[in-house]
């Protein structure tokens, strides 16, 4: 799971400020129903979420997959947060990272 912010993003727990960062998302099983999220900033800072209600969470309901639909909506949860976390977030665009599918490999003769 990963995000790409394109401008500049600042972690709202340090204040430090990225320009155009991959911010890959690790979730981990909390308690009973909600789950802890890392946000590690281009490998040089992170961001920890605690407790995220699963209930809270919003399902694309296109997706019929129950894992695809959480990370999904995970995804969403994080963006909308930071986001919103400060104005330097809100002038910038995130957008769920995909890698580039891999070229197969032409055999030698």
């Amino acid at each position: 799971m990963a995000v790409q912010v394109t401008g500049f993003f600042q972690n709202p727990q340090t204040g430090l400020i990225y320009e155009s960062p991959l911010l890959t998302l690790v979730p981990h099983l909390q308690y009973a129903g909600q789950i802890a999220m890392d946000v590690f900033i281009a490998n040089n800072g992170a961001v920890g979420y605690q407790s995220i209600d699963k209930a809270t969470l919003t399902y694309d309901t296109t997706i019929t997959d129950p894992y695809t639909q959480l990370i999904d909506a995970l995804d969403t949860y994080v963006i909308d947060n930071l986001k919103d976390a400060n104005p330097i977030n809100s002038a910038s665009t995130f957008t769920k990272y995909s890698p580039p599918a891999p070229t197969p490999e032409i055999p030698l003769v």
